[in-house]
């Protein structure tokens, strides 16, 4: 699902650094650079949060069996 305001956000950095640099070459760049960050941003919240969950499900579970010993 197309999340609209990064969508948006997105066109205003597009636009602000072509109007910087007057360069579609050095504009796209910076935007792949840009991209790359925040996929490896988005990927390192999903696995920490991954692992919260996990290290929750596992204390449930710990907490269900001390309680029918």
């Amino acid at each position: 699902m197309i999340n609209w305001k990064e969508f948006v956000v997105l066109f205003i950095v597009i636009g602000c650094i072509y109007y910087i640099t007057r360069s579609w070459l050095i504009t796209s760049g910076i935007l792949v650079i840009l991209l790359l960050i925040d996929g490896l941003l988005r990927q390192y919240d999903h696995k920490k949060r991954g692992e919260k969950q996990a290290k929750e499900i596992n204390k449930a579970i710990e907490e269900e069996e001390d309680a029918s010993n």
